[in-house]
């Protein structure tokens, strides 16, 4: 029932967006044996997985289109889709990130196909039912033989599944960002204080504990995407927006901008914009990776 109504409110000419996806598949079987498939975002959800999936494969990368966690095809299309996959006979298929209409594809593939995912995510999202029916899927298909490998993000992650599991797993770090030359930065009153708060409007994402914190430094100037989410603050004066779904390139001319980033989720796979923000020079406040397992094992002694 949710996807027909995704399907009634996205516009959407399926029959060529599937031709074309096809051909995609297509192409990339020519130029290589390998394939990593990562969800389509929509607006800031699932951009930061779709950045992190093609720095990860830049060479076989390929964008699957969904609606936030939703499939675009229909049944009928998803089914011709699978089916080229399959003929097309990939060497190795990731899948790099997951929505839980993914494990449909992986019911369809060949049985001999070697399919590894990879999580973005952490064990602190499994608060949410969705989340840990979504992970006891994956450790179902992967005890079955139908995941040959895991990889996680996160670090300590993979360590820790193998250990609790016997899984194959592995650690898969991003690798540092690539800034593109000539930047563009803004031109910015630089009597003022500028303090980007740049994350999704999510509870884990923290935003609101920043922004308020921020606001206290004197002369301080707050950058956001969206700062209609803080007009119960009455501070307009003091916070700029920048709007969501920028191009990469004019995102990245406003986080070099900053005189300070602040990315203080609660919860981060990688934090990707904290890595951006510190390779062009501009420090940022952010987390800490954690690696429970090694602090635990070392306080036991």
């Amino acid at each position: 029932m949710l996807n027909r109504i995704i399907r009634k409110i996205v516009p959407q000419n399926n029959k060529v967006l599937l031709q074309e996806k096809i051909e995609e598949l297509e192409k990339l079987r020519k130029q290589t044996s390998e394939i990593a498939i990562y969800g389509s975002p929509t607006e800031g959800n699932w951009l930061g997985v779709a950045n992190a999936s093609i720095s990860l494969f830049p060479k076989y990368s390929y964008e699957f289109p969904q609606w936030y966690s939703h499939p675009v095809f229909k049944d009928k299309e998803l089914a011709i889709w699978i089916n080229k996959l399959n003929e097309l006979n990939f060497e190795k298929i990731t899948i790099s990130g997951f929505a839980f209409f993914f494990f449909e594809i992986i019911n369809r593939l060949t049985p001999n196909s070697n399919l590894e995912v990879i999580y973005h995510g952490t064990w602190s999202e499994m608060h949410e039912r969705d989340k840990q029916v979504w992970m006891k899927n994956l450790f179902d298909n992967t005890r079955i033989g139908k995941i040959k490998k895991i990889g996680f993000v996160k670090t300590g992650m993979a360590e820790t599944v193998e250990k609790l599991f016997g899984f194959s797993c592995f650690h898969s770090p991003l690798p540092p960002p690539i800034i593109p030359n000539g930047i563009q930065k803004l031109e910015l009153d630089r009597t003022k204080i500028h303090i980007g708060v740049f994350g999704a409007d999510t509870f884990n994402k923290n935003l609101h504990n920043q922004v308020v914190h921020a606001l206290l430094i004197e002369n301080s100037i707050i950058h956001v995407l969206d700062k209609s989410i803080f007009t119960y603050l009455n501070m307009d004066h003091r916070i700029i927006e920048h709007g969501k779904n920028l191009p990469k390139e004019i995102f990245l001319g406003i986080l070099a901008s900053m005189d300070l980033n602040l990315y203080m989720s609660y919860s981060e796979s990688w934090g990707l914009v904290a890595y951006e923000s510190e390779a062009m020079g501009i420090e940022t406040i952010g987390i800490n990776e954690i690696d429970y397992f090694q602090i635990i094992s070392t306080k036991l002694g």
